[in-house]
């Protein structure tokens, strides 16, 4: 019982020794968590007639912690609850809730601090609107095959949900693999909401919409019908109209003449009835009061349209350029191969080759001597002297039997390129 006074200090100073070995060793610290907010009450809201939003940037807060180092580091049960019941103002635009920390093991409410302490709410009208849900494939099928019809299990769906929202929806579709498919069959997808972009709406934006008769996880099945691919399909084409005076058609061709079609099977039975040729319509070759050549770019979609059973596979040409060839009164368009057209000037070190297989020449001459005329008998050349590697749009010349003359005058794109010069070794 001596020393009283010195055993108590002693006492105070291994309090303090302790205290600060146990900082050294488990200091005070502060630690920062990104928390997603739970919203609670939120029927509070709806019981009103109306719905809410929170931006998906809102629905983040910043929570800072402060304690030992052991205690607050590496937690995972951090919870921040934004209760719909505590809205400031339910009738400012946006309204605000406070957020609150909920109290979890070894961290109490005075040591945390959230940034922001409110978060902004949209307080809107509910809409509910019916959305046609349209299908998209994904691969190819099977060779010899295209998509040809996707009927989903369900047409339409209803959604519900913020104004806002619905108003931003744009489509609602279902993506499904037809990769390798050679039979009909049935595939199965996730409905996808999307924006007026084109874009997903976000998971977060979904959790404000009530989708109606379908499950909870969206998925809906689709028929798969497969079309079979016909190729060797004939393109014919009319015109409309009459040439202006002193002038006559003289030949339709269209590029290519032969095209592939997908179809069904019934719509494949009619088209094999009309001997497999597609025939464009008249009325969009008009060639009233022309002189000259008239070409048109004919898209095949509006032939063959998907509601008759067609459609043009992915991989095929899409349209056919349509060539109505208008000449003078007593003339004749011969089709001359540039094999046939003779080559002079051309350097050493370059190498020619045509852009096109044939060129036009077009001759007058009464009916009798057109008709006696071959195209052998046409001689071409094109004058190569002076040109440089590239591509030159030339003149051809052209020299004519006697008693024919020439319409107009014809030109020819060829390409110059170099050759290689190559060393051959000796043994």
């Amino acid at each position: 019982m001596n020393n009283i006074p010195l055993k108590i200090v002693s006492i105070l100073i291994a309090v303090l020794i302790w205290l600060f070995a146990s900082n050294a060793s488990d200091p005070v610290d502060i630690k920062g968590y990104s928390v997603k907010v739970n919203v609670v009450n939120d029927d509070y809201i709806y019981r009103s007639g109306q719905t809410y939003q929170i931006a998906d940037a809102d629905r983040t807060v910043m929570v800072y912690i402060t304690g030992k180092k052991s205690v607050i580091t590496n937690r995972n049960d951090i919870v921040v609850e934004a209760d719909m019941t505590q809205i400031v103002d339910k009738n400012t635009s946006p309204a605000y809730v406070p957020v609150q920390f909920k109290t979890v093991s070894g961290i109490s409410a005075e040591n945390v601090n959230i940034i922001p302490k409110t978060i902004p709410v949209q307080i809107e009208n509910v809409k509910r609107k019916d959305f046609v849900i349209t299908v998209n494939t994904d691969g190819k099928p099977g060779t010899g095959y295209e998509v040809g019809e996707c009927i989903p299990s369900l047409e339409k769906i209803s959604i519900e949900g913020p104004e806002s929202t619905i108003n931003k929806i744009k489509s609602v579709m279902v993506k499904i693999g037809v990769s390798g498919m050679n039979a009909d069959d049935k595939r199965r997808g996730k409905l996808q909401v999307l924006d007026q972009n084109g874009a997903n709406l976000t998971d977060d934006a979904l959790e404000y919409l009530t989708f109606y008769n379908i499950s909870q996880e969206r998925m809906v099945d689709v028929s798969v019908k497969l079309w079979r691919i016909v190729d060797n399909i004939k393109v014919t084409a009319d015109y409309s109209g009459t040439p202006a005076y002193g002038y006559q058609v003289d030949k339709i061709t269209t590029t290519p003449e032969t095209i592939s079609v997908a179809g069904s099977e019934e719509a494949l039975r009619k088209l094999k009835e009309n001997n497999n040729t597609i025939e464009i319509p008249a009325s969009q070759m008009n060639v009233e009061g022309l002189k000259q050549d008239l070409e048109n770019n004919i898209k095949l979609s509006s032939l063959l349209k998907e509601e008759d059973g067609y459609k043009i596979p992915e991989d095929s040409t899409q349209s056919v350029m349509v060539k109505v060839s208008i000449l003078p009164y007593g003339s004749k368009e011969f089709a001359v191969s540039t094999d046939d057209i003779k080559v002079i000037g051309l350097a050493d070190n370059l190498r020619l080759s045509f852009s096109q297989d044939t060129v036009t020449v077009r001759v007058k001459a009464n009916a009798s001597e057109l008709e006696a005329l071959t195209e052998s008998q046409i001689q071409t050349s094109v004058d190569l002297t002076d040109r440089l590697e590239g591509e030159h749009t030339l003149p051809v010349n052209i020299v004519l039997p006697d008693g024919y003359e020439l319409v107009e005058s014809t030109v020819a794109t060829v390409q110059l390129s170099k050759v290689e010069n190559t060393t051959r070794l000796e043994d």
